[in-house]
């Protein structure tokens, strides 16, 4: 950044919680003082404004708020980083060996142009595999209280079941009973879908990274473009059907946008990872 900007950065600078810049206040002052008292405040202004510019300019800690605030945040980087986020540390992990396995096939591929046409639908199967593992720690939350509560609901619905037996049962309470059955049974009926899911969920994420590392192994030993060609359809068919089961998930998937193609980052799938500056200033 030119020393134009950090100047004019400088004089513009607000604390947290002032309306107004300081600077600005202190010239306002010193032009009254000069107006109404003597012109030599001017002079002494003009020195003072000068001194704090440059010294306020030159602070490398002022520098490094003033290139954060610079920095210019990719709609694409921040829907990667804000959906990498909500993974845990074993899930991260196993994403970025995803990742890292796909930079090393897109090394591979970038031999031929005809070959490097289809990492689009690579970077779109590491991207889903992002939305997988997301769903499937959704869904693991669901699995984890099914676990939990699956002995104790069976046993309140054998005690109602026991309770609704009784013939001199009012038909308040009755009812009371059968409604609190009927939630029961719903949350049994949950919970058994949510497994259901959990297990389509990592079965596809199975699918994939096998499929990108049968992709890495046949680029490698590979003689001919259409022997990587096979491999390379595979991996769009892949793409193709786990994306197609979560289009069908709307109900627990909608929020993480399954109708929009997205695009990861470039520094994703690029040797070197990300940015040192960029993830400074994260930080």
């Amino acid at each position: 950044m030119s020393v134009g900007r950090y100047l004019w950065s400088a004089f513009n600078a607000r604390p947290l919680g002032m309306p107004l810049p300081p600077n600005w206040l202190a010239l306002a002052a010193v032009g009254l003082l000069g107006a109404f008292i003597s012109p030599g405040f001017w002079v002494l202004g003009a020195g003072l404004e000068l001194a704090y510019l440059g010294l306020l300019a030159s602070s490398k800690r002022f520098r490094n708020a003033v290139d954060a605030g610079e920095v210019r945040v990719d709609p694409a980087e921040q829907r990667y980083e804000n959906t990498l986020a909500l993974l845990g540390d074993s899930q991260r992990q196993r994403q970025q060996r995803i990742e890292g396995r796909a930079r090393e096939v897109l090394q591979l591929l970038s031999r031929s142009p005809l070959m490097a046409s289809h990492a689009d639908s690579l970077e779109q199967l590491v991207w889903l595999n992002l939305r997988l593992l997301v769903a499937g720690q959704a869904l693991s939350v669901v699995v984890d209280t099914a676990a939990a509560d699956s002995a104790e609901l069976q046993r309140q619905e054998e005690q109602i079941d026991q309770r609704l037996a009784a013939s001199d049962l009012g038909d308040e309470l009755r009812r009371s009973l059968e409604q609190q059955k009927q939630v029961i049974d719903a949350r049994q009926a949950a919970h058994a879908e949510g497994l259901r899911r959990k297990e389509h969920v990592d079965a596809e994420l199975a699918r994939i990274d096998q499929q990108i590392a049968l992709i890495r192994e046949q680029t490698l030993l590979a003689t001919d473009e259409e022997q990587i060609g096979t491999a390379l359809n595979a991996l769009t068919s892949s793409f193709n059907e786990a994306s197609r089961w979560l289009n069908d998930q709307r109900d627990l998937l909608g929020v993480l946008e399954l109708n929009e193609q997205q695009s990861l980052p470039r520094y994703v799938l690029q040797e070197g990872g990300k940015p040192a500056a960029r993830e400074a200033v994260k930080h």
